[in-house]
């Protein structure tokens, strides 16, 4: 399997490192990234982020949580471009690896039941064994936790990954990435509570901890980006479904009274409650009754979903039975944990339907349960899949595609065709030695609607752009806007020809 464990690192390294090594960034991801950056410098506090003096000089647009893990990386490392990109990147990383660690763990689980099955001497309710081809007993015979183990961690990698729209997160720096951390953290804490384990089993005090940890994690994505963070507190619920229906009671008690005890705690904290309440009040509320951005369908969410995660997963899995030359059935146990995953990433999902403000972006934090599904169901064949890769000349064949998308990623990287915003950033760079850090420039009210104008300016100076009537010494004219309003008593101070001038103003006696 060594192969495609290279292969799943190439793949995350294509889709994501070439758009990171360029400047450009979607306008959310370099919003996020001042606030935080003006959090690690002083300028606001966790419950009232700052964004500019002119925009949203108190940010309750979001809940503050993601913002703040993000200062604490510009506080060690400084105010660079990379910081954000790096934060976005590791964020990913962790992701992967719980992925692989909570698919071990299932796979754990199902061999434990099925060894418990076979002591009571009864096969209905356990797992049947994974039906594997004569030439895969020397790897694959020995136990569905070993294959879990020590084959099969990088298959829900690859199935995530192979979702544009994780990736399009991650090189955005969008808080769907942080959230997607922290409800994996929540499941594979949830998995290791429930889990059957001897070591584990025994552990009452263990089991607990985990469970605590996962509410305290569901919290943790909640204060990040709301609601859509809370979906994990089915999982317990729906661990039910699963033969040992006391560990799911028991899970489901801690949990909830977990994330009760914390809404508790937030909501008797002033500041806590005060910050929570703008943001329901000016975000939360005004979406569900269609009165923010409002999407073209209401079932944007669910094309979303059929289109970018259901359709590469399925593509994955038609190309895993084609290598291996037909589809093995998983057993009985692990169909069910399947099942449980894909109901808990519905519930992740579905009830965005709810809101007029749908995008594919908030699918992320439920593509982990959607890539755990898919692999369960698809373990047996991938694992015959690698078997016939481990050829010769299946395994030069792959590698040739390793090299291939390793060097396409460090071409990519190197390509400027790849940078978001181009035009602007070079028009940025242009006027950059004349900008006043941190200082507020006038700007013509047909610009004020450009976001990422006011975005740009606020990651890279420090500066607030302000279209009011107040006089200020310096002014941006743009293209748009050219000759519609620039003060009279302003004179261009960078290259008048140029698309985006700095004017510099003379104070009125």
């Amino acid at each position: 399997m060594k192969p495609l464990r290279l292969l799943t690192l190439a793949v995350f390294a294509a889709a994501t490192l070439p758009r990171l090594a360029h400047r450009g960034m979607f306008v959310d991801g370099v919003t996020y990234a001042s606030i935080a950056r003006n959090l690690a410098q002083g300028q606001g506090s966790f419950w009232a982020p700052f964004y500019t003096a002119t925009i949203y000089p108190r940010f309750h647009e979001h809940p503050p949580l993601g913002f703040w893990l993000q200062s604490l990386w510009f506080r060690v490392l400084g105010d660079h471009l990379f910081v954000e990109r790096l934060y976005a990147v590791t964020i990913g990383l962790a992701t992967a690896g719980l992925l692989a660690a909570i698919y071990r763990q299932l796979h754990i689980d199902a061999a434990t039941e099925e060894s418990t099955a076979d002591r009571h001497g009864d096969r209905s309710g356990g797992l049947d064994r994974m039906p594997v081809s004569p030439r895969s007993q020397s790897s694959v015979g020995r136990s569905p936790s070993a294959v879990g183990e020590e084959a099969l961690g990088w298959l829900p990698v690859i199935l995530w990954i192979a979702a544009p729209v994780v990736s399009w997160a991650i090189v955005g720096n969008l808080l769907e990435t942080t959230v997607a951390l922290f409800t994996t953290i929540a499941l594979a804490a949830a998995v290791k509570a429930g889990a059957r384990s001897d070591r584990v089993q025994g552990l009452l005090g263990a089991a607990t901890a985990w469970s605590v940890l996962s509410g305290s994690c569901i919290v943790g994505a909640g204060l990040t980006k709301g609601p859509v963070g809370l979906f994990p507190l089915a999982a317990p619920a729906l661990f039910l479904l699963l033969p040992d229906r006391r560990r799911a009671r028991r899970l489901l008690a801690v949990q909830w009274l977990t994330v009760i005890l914390w809404a508790l705690l937030l909501w008797g904290w002033s500041p806590a409650r005060i910050s929570l309440h703008e943001y329901f009040s000016q975000q939360v509320m005004p979406a569900l009754a269609g009165e923010r951005e409002v999407s073209q369908s209401s079932f944007t969410i669910v094309r979303a979903w059929l289109q970018g995660v259901v359709a590469p997963m399925f593509a994955a899995g038609i190309l895993a039975v084609a290598t291996a030359g037909r589809f093995v059935m998983p057993s009985r146990g692990v169909r069910a944990r399947a099942l449980v995953l894909f109901l808990v990433g519905l519930a992740g999902t579905l009830p965005i339907l709810a809101s007029a403000k749908q995008a594919g972006h908030y699918l992320v934090p439920a593509v982990p349960l959607f890539a755990l599904a898919a692999a369960l169901v698809l373990g047996p064949t991938a694992t015959i899949a690698g078997q016939r890769i481990s050829a010769q000349r299946s395994r030069t064949l792959m590698n040739i595609v390793i090299v291939l998308l390793f060097f396409g990623t460090i071409a990519g990287s190197l390509a400027p065709v790849l940078g978001r915003d181009r035009e602007r950033l070079a028009e940025i760079d242009a006027i950059a030695a004349v900008v006043p850090l941190g200082q507020t420039v006038g700007l013509c009210p047909e610009s004020n609607s450009d976001w990422g104008l006011h975005a740009w300016f606020e990651r890279r100076f420090r500066v607030s752009l302000d279209a009011g009537d107040t006089p200020h010494t310096w002014f941006l004219d743009t293209r748009r806007a050219r000759g519609s309003c620039a003060p009279a008593n302003c004179t261009a101070a960078t290259d008048p020809r140029r698309p985006m001038v700095l004017m510099r103003c003379r104070r009125a006696d």
